[in-house]
Parts: structure tokens; sequence; C-alpha cells
């Protein structure tokens, strides 16, 4: 299947013009548009999308987590299916010798799994004889693309089996969220925007006690404006000239800290799945443990390789080029005992009104919570993790040298190369070491903006230097 798919581009596009312009997409074999075609002619479900902003954002979301099930359903089968792949491959370069003594083995396993998707085990008995001889090379490459193609059925037949497990119940919860939603919200009087930013962290999926606990959070932004006032100062705005002097990558040069024979680093936990341990490999083919591997996917607990050519980094040049309206942004929140209370959920109105930002223009976003330690979280790509930073507590003394590393590894990357840095604490943070500040400095001029958001009226620590500006709450 296109790599397109794969990733859901593809139908988060028809999701897009839908809301945007009301067109169905045409009709076609794929299972997963057959579904978003159905619901999108439902004249309840159009009328509501076109005529109520509220409503379509909530059928947008839904359909978002929907596609996003499919699809990650689709991923896991396409890995688990790379061994089927690799056996029908290795049998096309099979010697006479072997093709002799196992074609009657071979057909026997690929009838007993693909017969009812049309794999012809009797045709191809004929064709080999009953003495065993040998078939000709273009009978055997025809075998195996028959196999192939049963192979690829059989693999549609699942997918669509998936789709008709989980759309009716899809299609419930959608009707009864566009009906109850905005009733909700104008019984409580919640302003748009407001939802927004709540709704944006529920990943499709209503849940109104969660979302009064959410609501409390934002309605600190209407009691400290600096909270919103500093939101909006995040990303790299181009001056009236729409240039500015800015780190950016210029050509393929790149750079590695060594050069070494082997790429394999060592083994870390993650959701790559191209980079999967054989253990993990495994279990995603064995269907006793498929669930185990699904659960480890989903929290990111796959044992994976991990690569040095990962390191690789853009060779940086500052130069002036045009500054991009929308840039990433990177916020470190301090959470530290002394910001226990008030100050964490400040925070977390902070973060949500930058979440509805990142969503809204495309932004990437990446948070950094730290104390003594630091635990980094891509925001838009990772809600779980951004739900369980505002259930974390604030404890701990405050050291920002692990902070300080990562965010200048973000800043040396290509993805985060033109960000710029909120740092959300009460400065009651020892300087770091004298070449951390140096690097702070050089990627100031380079163009990175570096804010602050302070809690209170702590004693001046001398990081006030290193900063475009610091709001003080």
């Amino acid at each position: 299947m296109n790599n397109l798919f794969l990733e859901g581009k593809y139908y988060v596009n028809i999701l897009d013009e839908f809301v945007r312009t009301g067109q169905v997409p045409q009709w076609n074999d794929d299972y997963l548009v057959a579904y978003l075609r159905e619901v999108m002619s439902n004249p309840f479900v159009a009328y509501s999308v076109l005529s109520d902003e509220v409503k379509a954002r909530v059928f947008y979301d839904n359909m978002l987590a929907f596609i996003k099930q499919i699809i990650t359903r689709e991923n896991f089968r396409k890995t688990c299916a790379q061994g089927h792949t690799q056996k029908m491959q290795h049998a096309l370069q099979w010697s006479e010798r072997k093709k002799r003594d196992g074609w009657d083995r071979l057909l026997s396993e690929i009838s007993e799994e693909y017969e009812e998707f049309g794999f012809d085990e009797r045709y191809y008995r004929d064709k080999f004889g009953n003495e065993g001889e040998l078939a000709d090379e273009e009978t055997w490459k025809n075998m195996i693309e028959d196999w192939s193609k049963a192979f690829d059925r059989k693999q549609q037949q699942l997918r669509q089996r998936d789709i008709d497990e989980i759309k009716d119940n899809n299609s419930n919860i959608l009707k009864q969220n566009i009906e109850d939603i905005p009733e909700y919200l104008r019984k409580k009087g919640v302003e748009k925007e407001q939802f927004y930013q709540v709704w944006g962290l529920m990943g499709g999926q209503w849940n109104s006690l969660l979302f009064d606990q959410h609501l409390k959070i934002v309605a600190w932004q209407k009691k400290y404006p600096q909270l919103e006032q500093m939101a909006g100062k995040m990303g790299r705005i181009a001056d009236d000239e729409a240039a500015e002097r800015m780190p950016v990558a210029i050509g393929g040069n790149m750079k590695m800290e060594h050069a070494a024979k082997s790429d394999i680093l060592g083994v870390a936990l993650s959701k790559d799945i191209r980079s999967m341990l054989p253990l993990e490999v495994a279990q995603c083919s064995d269907d006793e443990l498929y669930d185990v591997f699904l659960y480890k996917y989903a929290t990111r607990n796959l044992q994976t390789f991990h690569h040095k050519s990962e390191l690789l980094k853009p060779s940086r040049q500052v130069a002036p080029r045009p500054a991009r309206l929308k840039g990433p942004m990177i916020v470190c929140v301090d959470r530290s005992g002394s910001m226990a209370g008030l100050p964490e959920e400040l925070a977390n109105s902070l973060m949500m009104k930058l979440l509805t930002i990142a969503e809204r223009q495309h932004r990437d976003l990446y948070l950094i919570s730290f104390s003594v330690e630091a635990r980094p979280i891509e925001v838009r790509r990772d809600r779980t993790a951004l739900l369980e930073f505002f259930r974390q507590r604030s404890v701990g003394d405050t050291n920002a040298t692990k902070m300080l590393k990562q965010v200048f590894a973000l800043l040396e990357s290509g993805e985060y190369a033109s960000a710029d840095v909120l740092w959300f604490t009460d400065f009651r943070i020892p300087l770091c070491h004298v070449e951390l500040r140096k690097q702070f400095t050089g990627y100031r001029r380079q163009g990175t903006k570096f804010y602050g958001l302070k809690i209170g009226h702590a004693f001046d620590q001398g990081w006030e230097e290193y900063f475009d500006e610091i709001l003080e709450i």
C-alpha cells in the first residue's frame, strides 16, 4: 500500500476538504474511503459540519481519531507481514534441487492459509505432476505471483474487518457528540476558544467530567493575561522587510560526533517499528502475543536498535533568510518543589493555550519538564504524555543543565533549528556551567529568541541577561 495511505495524509486531506467545502470523496475500492463517504453523505453530519464551527471541530477530531486507529492497525499488520513477503522473495531464489524437494510442502502451506483467498492448489499440483516432476521457471514464478495476490486479498479483508468492527460504534459516538457537546457548552457558557483548548486534549473522545476539570485550568488565562501574551510571542516572526538572521541548514553537509564501523549504538525503548529487535517482530507475528505487542507500541516500550546515524545533524550557518511566520516552539516548564500549587496550574494553562496555537497553525511544539531531571515530550504527537505531565506534581530541586542540553540538541536538529524557547519558572535556578552559558549566548546571536515567564519575585540569579524578554506573574 502507498506510504501516503499508511501515514494517513490521504485521509486527513479528505477530512480537510470536507470541512472546508463539503466535498465528499469520490468512490474507489478503499474501504476507509468508503466509510468516510458513508459518514459525509449523511445529511445530519453534512449540515452540522457546514453550519457550525464547533460541530465541525467535533466531527474532524472524532474522525481523525478513527483514522489514526485504523492506520495504526494497518501499520502493525504491514510490519508483521514482512516475514511473509520475505518468504515469497526467498522462494523465487530457490535452487532447482530445493524446488524439487520442497514444492509439495510449500504448496500445502500456501493452500492451507490462502485457498479461501483465491489460490488454486490443484492447478499447480497438476502443473508439477504427481511424480514430483519440476515445473518450468515460468510456472514457478506464476505460483509465487498468485501467492502474493492471495496474500494481498487477505490483507484487504482484514482491513475491512478492522473498519467493520468499530465503524458503527464510531458513527454513534459521532452523532451523540455533535448533538450533546454544543448544548453542553451553551448551558455552561463556555467560550469557543476555551472549548478548543480543552477539546484538543481529549483526542476526539467526550468526557464531561474531564472537560470541566481542564476548563478550570483554562480559566486562569483571564486572570493572568501574561499567559496569553507570552503565548502570542512564541514562534519566529518576520520583520517588516520579511528577513531575519536565523539559523538554517544549508546544503547536504552533515556532521556526526564520530565515525564507527557499526551504525548500531545500542538498544532503546521507542515505537519505531522499522528498528525493532527480532524479539518484538516475533511477538508481532504471534497471535497470542499480538495484544502485548500493541500495548508496547502504544506506550513506546518496544525494544529497538538505536543507531549512530540518528545523531547526524545539519550544519548550521547564520544567513539572512525570510523568517517562517509560524515557527516551532520549545517550552521548558519548571516542576521543582518551589513551583507546587498554583504555578503548576498556570503552567498547564499555558501549555493548553500553546497546544491550540500549534494545532491551528500546524506548528511543532516541544515540552521539556524539568527539576533535577529533564523529561521531553513532543506535544502534538504524544497527547498521552502531555496528560501525564498535567498530573505530575512539582517536587525536588532545580537544575537547568540537563534541560539546556536538550534544548540545544533540538536547536541543532533540522525540525527545531528555527524554534523560539520559553522558560516557565520562578528562576530560583543556579546558573549553569559557563560553557552552556556561552552556547546560550551563541544561539541568541544566531537568531534564537529566549523568553521567560517568571513566577513571583525570586532573587535574581543572573539569568536575565540571557533572555530577550521576561514577563512576571
